[in-house]
């Protein structure tokens, strides 16, 4: 490569990693405030000085239990849930060599949802460790049918979509039916089916920890034989890459991912979709740079739409699915008319 060449790719990574740091750094102080907003603000309000101090030992106990006990790890679980989506949505993406892909449009998070379901209805006081373990078992084999029915040689984005949502719709209604038969239909449902985060605490957010960040650091680890699986598999045989193994390893950690995800929220849709391609518009299509961007503004995505979704129908509230379903619906149809 000539100098000039040199410097201009040189020049290229500089600009790159200011665009990284620049959208990290934004999307970090929003998520920032909007967690102070989710200590203030739902059925009861509070004061900023006041939220703060409920983080604290002492002072008022109704203050102490609403802040601490309930909406801090909500907020937590809700940074989880958005990071873990954003990228299981970046790793399918990339895998399939669909820009459409997402966990809820190709079943992954359907076979969770299946998995989780069956527990609570076998099980209705299972902990919570154990509905994580099993919600992440269902992600991950949700996930390697999704392959092997479209497996042909190589991999076919329009038959790996076409699988995942006939996938999707049978489990969806398999959920349904085991839902309906059971005692806990009505309490349940409506919040796994729709997906929110009503009643969930710290035992969610120590559960799913120990998987979500380990997962999303090897996603990461993952992000140079991903930018070489995106050039194409016999590219990336050349570049010392093993395509197969590479795509397995993704599959895998997109089906965890999903399944911790639905696990604590239920089936929340297009945070997969939405959040990688708002990275890939901050950062562009270097995944060193999009995924843990996309974790970040997953995060901030669901975490903003549980504030909205408490928000809204005051004291009572709405499933946070049901906003990013406003939010992700539109933004599919403008890939689909835009992007396609």
């Amino acid at each position: 490569m000539s100098g000039s060449g040199t410097r201009r790719a040189r020049s290229w990574r500089a600009a790159r990693r200011q665009r990284f740091f620049t959208w990290s750094g934004i999307a970090l102080v929003l998520l920032l405030a909007v967690g102070v907003l989710s200590l203030m603000w739902g059925a009861v309000q509070f004061g900023p000085a006041e939220a703060v101090r409920g983080l604290r030992p002492g002072g008022d106990p109704f203050v102490r239990t609403v802040v601490w006990e309930i909406r801090f790890p909500r907020f937590i679980d809700g940074m989880l849930v958005g990071a873990s989506l954003a990228v299981a949505g970046s790793l399918l993406q990339v895998v399939v060599r669909n820009p459409l892909a997402d966990p809820t449009i190709l079943g992954v998070s359907a076979a969770a949802g299946l998995g989780t379901s069956i527990m609570l209805v076998l099980v209705p006081g299972a902990a919570v460790a154990a509905l994580v373990g099993v919600g992440m078992t269902g992600g991950i084999v949700g996930a390697l049918i999704i392959l092997l029915i479209a497996w042909q040689g190589a991999v076919s984005a329009l038959r790996l979509t076409l699988a995942g949502v006939a996938l999707s719709a049978f489990f969806g209604a398999v959920i349904i039916g085991l839902l309906a038969s059971s005692r806990t239909f009505l309490e349940v449902s409506l919040g796994f089916l729709a997906g929110g985060l009503y009643g969930v605490d710290w035992r969610h957010a120590t559960a799913a920890a120990p998987v979500a960040f380990p997962a999303i650091l090897l996603a990461a680890a993952l992000s140079g034989r991903l930018n070489a699986l995106a050039l194409g598999d016999d590219l990336a045989a050349g570049l010392g890459v093993l395509a197969d193994r590479t795509r397995f390893f993704a599959l895998t950690l997109a089906g965890a991912l999903a399944g911790v995800a639905v696990a604590i929220a239920g089936l929340v849709s297009f945070v997969g979709l939405v959040s990688p391609h708002l990275a890939r518009f901050a950062v562009g299509d270097d995944h060193r740079y999009l995924v843990p961007t996309a974790a970040i503004t997953g995060a901030l995505l669901v975490t903003s739409a549980d504030l909205i979704a408490r928000l809204v129908i005051r004291p009572a509230e709405l499933p946070m699915g049901i906003i990013t379903a406003a939010v992700g619906a539109p933004f599919l149809l403008y890939l689909l008319r835009f992007r396609s």
